[in-house]
């Protein structure tokens, strides 16, 4: 995460490009995703430590 948040000048242009994809990118993106999100959700057994 640290690299991720150092792209950002300061915190604040972090929070505000945070804010932005929820309320600009993400409604503008909403009905796309709608189709690929599903509740069909996969189980899988933890591999042995042996």
């Amino acid at each position: 995460m640290q690299g991720i948040i150092s792209n950002f000048k300061t915190k604040r242009d972090f929070a505000q490009a945070i804010d932005r994809f929820f309320t600009v990118t993400l409604p503008e993106i909403a009905e796309s995703l709608t189709s690929r999100i599903n509740d069909n959700f996969q189980m899988f057994n933890h591999a042995s430590s042996s």
